[in-house]
């Protein structure tokens, strides 16, 4: 029964994860597609404050629950689908910190821009354009990170195993 509802936790943790880290990244985008700094600096906040405190905490019960699962079931941290995922949700944790500073600098550039009436500058442009493609990183490693759950096999298992 244990093992049932860390992996209930678990699952729900990643819907979490992929959901608010979704939709916020879609919402941002969608919101900076307008060029207007009111419009972006409004959704910015929310989405700062939706990875700050949905987020990211939903990261860290993946790290627990999955540690756990991982103990319950007997799986060593040397099988290769469990370290690979370990390996890719580090790397793409170690894009969040950077990503959220980056939303944030977005939301305070937009609300600069938007307090005195200005348009948004190449400065706005280059740390959007750094904040999109390291969320494509990002959302590339959880999908990934998903697939090997799901299958218990590395991508290079899986392809070898559909060739």
């Amino acid at each position: 029964m244990l093992y049932l509802c860390l992996k209930y936790l678990h699952i729900i943790a990643a819907i979490f994860l992929f959901g608010f880290g979704m939709g916020s990244y879609l919402y941002l985008i969608a919101a900076s597609r307008t060029r207007n700094p009111q419009v972006i600096a409004h959704v910015a906040r929310m989405v700062v404050g939706f990875d700050t405190w949905i987020t990211t905490p939903a990261g860290f019960v993946q790290i627990i629950t999955g540690y756990l699962l991982m103990r319950l079931s007997g799986l060593s941290m040397s099988t290769e689908w469990v370290l690979t995922s370990l390996i890719i949700f580090l790397c793409v944790g170690s894009l969040w910190l950077p990503v959220l500073l980056l939303q944030k600098r977005l939301c305070v550039m937009a609300t600069s821009a938007s307090e005195v009436g200005a348009g948004l500058d190449e400065q706005y442009q280059a740390v959007y354009r750094k904040w999109f493609w390291m969320g494509v990183m990002g959302f590339a490693g959880m999908f990934v990170i998903v697939l090997m759950m799901v299958t218990k096999m590395t991508p290079v298992q899986l392809f070898n195993f559909l060739v």
